[in-house]
């Protein structure tokens, strides 16, 4: 392939998985000489540019995520408008971004508007069906059904899992039914692999890694941090703020910090005892890839994260966000 060809990599800004699995995918086209223009929107373009500091970055307007009432089918919901009108904005924004740009292929990771019929468009997803609330199980086909026409606007689906089905982590996500037929697996992805650790002065017997939507981001940590209080383990917690301007602080035997480089949290991870996180699919890649032994907290009423802490039971330990407690941290230690 012409190795003059101008990539776009955009990942959806809801928490900072999906930014941080595109990491690889930039690190490999950057080896093979192509150019690179990174596109998103807060955090997410927050983190990936970080990484890459040099290269080009375009915003491109994203939904703000955030469950503001209990029921989380109604959070759903109230999102599914919003989804639609990002899509539709975005598709015709990057009409005009691939011309005063000179792109030829875009990535991107799961946000549906971002494809363009004058060049090679390329999604990235492990969700090719959603998990529905129980009282909506029946609706389940249809909602995979609508999304199988949505990836097939794209040239390529990459879904980041194994295709056999025995290995695969993300299970029913993308296995259950028959994947759209532009479809390819491409492996688990993390930003872990092009990463050498770092040397640190001080290793901890907790790392937590946080991400995901508000409240439940905030409230997890608040939680973990009191809890944590009360043991003798010497703990970071890594709130995943990369737009935050906060420093670090110390809680008695807690250290918080908004954000750290990649390199730095592969070393708290593999020096660590134990590491806390959600049951996102992306922390469970890294953690998978970095052989860690995890307690995965899914966040609460999140069908996908609830179902992957269920699917990947035998290689991990998981707990609700309303069980956990000083006993539960004590017990997984032993």
């Amino acid at each position: 392939m012409d190795k003059k060809l101008t990539y776009l990599v955009c990942p959806l800004n809801w928490g900072l998985g999906h930014a941080s699995r595109m990491i690889p995918i930039v690190y490999d086209l950057l080896e093979k000489g192509y150019e690179v223009i990174l596109g998103g929107d807060g955090d997410a373009l927050k983190l990936i540019s970080q990484e890459f500091p040099t290269l080009k970055q375009i915003k491109i307007p994203d939904i703000k995520v955030s469950f503001k009432y209990r029921w989380m089918t109604l959070n759903l919901l109230l999102l599914i408008p919003k989804i639609i009108f990002s899509a539709v904005r975005e598709h015709k924004l990057i009409k005009k971004i691939q011309k005063v740009n000179s792109i030829n292929v875009i990535i991107s990771d799961n946000r549906y508007g971002l494809w363009n019929k004058d060049v090679k468009s390329i999604f990235v997803s492990h969700q090719i069906m959603i998990k529905l609330p129980k009282p909506f199980k029946s609706f389940e086909y249809f909602t995979h059904f609508i999304i199988k026409k949505a990836i097939l606007q794209f040239n390529e689906c990459w879904i980041p899992d194994y295709e056999n089905p025995n290995k695969s982590i993300s299970g029913d996500l993308s296995h259950k039914y028959t994947p759209p037929s532009n479809s390819k697996y491409i492996g688990p992805l993390s930003r872990y692999t092009n990463v050498e650790a770092s040397t640190i002065d001080k290793s901890y017997d907790i790392v937590a890694l946080l991400s995901g939507p508000e409240p439940q981001r905030t409230q997890l940590e608040r939680k973990l941090i009191k809890l944590i209080q009360s043991t003798k383990y010497r703990a970071m917690v890594i709130q995943g703020k990369p737009s935050s301007n906060n420093k670090s602080i110390l809680i008695n035997n807690i250290e918080v910090t908004p954000h750290l480089p990649a390199g730095v949290i592969k070393s708290l991870i593999q020096q660590s005892k134990f590491v806390l996180c959600r049951s996102g699919y992306t922390s469970i890649m890294d953690i998978t890839l970095l052989n860690s032994k995890a307690l995965i907290i899914p966040t609460p009423k999140q069908t996908e994260q609830e179902y992957l802490a269920k699917h990947l039971n035998s290689s991990f330990h998981s707990i609700s966000q309303k069980k956990i407690n000083l006993e539960t941290l004590k017990a997984f230690d032993l």
